[in-house]
């Protein structure tokens, strides 16, 4: 959702379990695309893709001890090109760390991350 490759809960193949997730159910997925769009605005504007925008936020935003980063992002792929975009290191300045958090703190993701009857280790 956040690469911009999927605009609507149809846009899931038949079959796909994603389409049993609550944030992208057809009822919710519209009101959760507000926030995907808003981030890509930000994207654009440092010129990078959305995914690379959310891989250098975890980065930057996880919290360090000793100045070791306690959360890491790690990015999937199942192409070339997207390990190699994945690679790309991008810095955010404050600016766009502010604009970011300000999306964050507006926008409301509607409906829960996993299924009800997801089978969920903590």
């Amino acid at each position: 959702m956040l690469t911009g490759q999927v605009k609507s809960a149809n846009d899931f193949p038949e079959g796909d379990f994603r389409r049993t997730f609550p944030r992208f159910l057809p009822e919710n997925f519209h009101y959760n695309l507000e926030l995907v769009q808003r981030l890509q605005e930000v994207a654009k504007n440092i010129g990078c893709t959305s995914g690379q925008l959310a891989i250098a936020w975890v980065r930057q935003a996880g919290k360090t001890v000793k100045g070791n980063p306690q959360i890491l992002p790690i990015p999937g792929a199942t192409k070339k090109e997207r390990v190699e975009e994945n690679c790309k290191v991008v810095k955010l300045d404050q600016s766009a760390l502010a604009d970011i958090e300000k999306i964050l703190a507006e926008v409301t993701v509607v409906g829960s991350r996993f299924p009800a009857h997801a089978p969920i280790e903590g």
